[in-house]
């Protein structure tokens, strides 16, 4: 699932638009990153820009990564964090 697709299924089911995606300490999409610089990264996998930006691969045994959520509320823009999301990609 790219990082669209994610935001997409969040935003249908919880109705909150995604803006900040952390795992640990890794940096992973930021919606105000200035001249849009992370935009790209909506059509990439959040599994392959953990390897890209950690510059680690993920051992084959393991099936997910904990991300860490931040954004806002669809009806008043009022800022939420999310409990952290367990994300399986294999």
């Amino acid at each position: 699932m790219t990082f669209q697709a994610l935001f997409d299924e969040i935003k249908a089911q919880y109705d909150v638009d995604i803006s900040m995606v952390a795992c640990g300490r890794i940096a992973l999409y930021n919606a105000y990153m200035p001249g849009g610089k992370h935009a790209p990264r909506l059509a990439m996998y959040p599994e392959k820009l953990y390897e890209e930006t950690a510059e680690e691969v993920i051992p084959a045994s393991r099936k997910y990564l904990i991300l860490e959520l931040g954004g806002e509320t669809c009806d008043d823009g009022s800022e939420f964090s999310m409990p952290p999301v367990k994300y399986y990609f294999r």
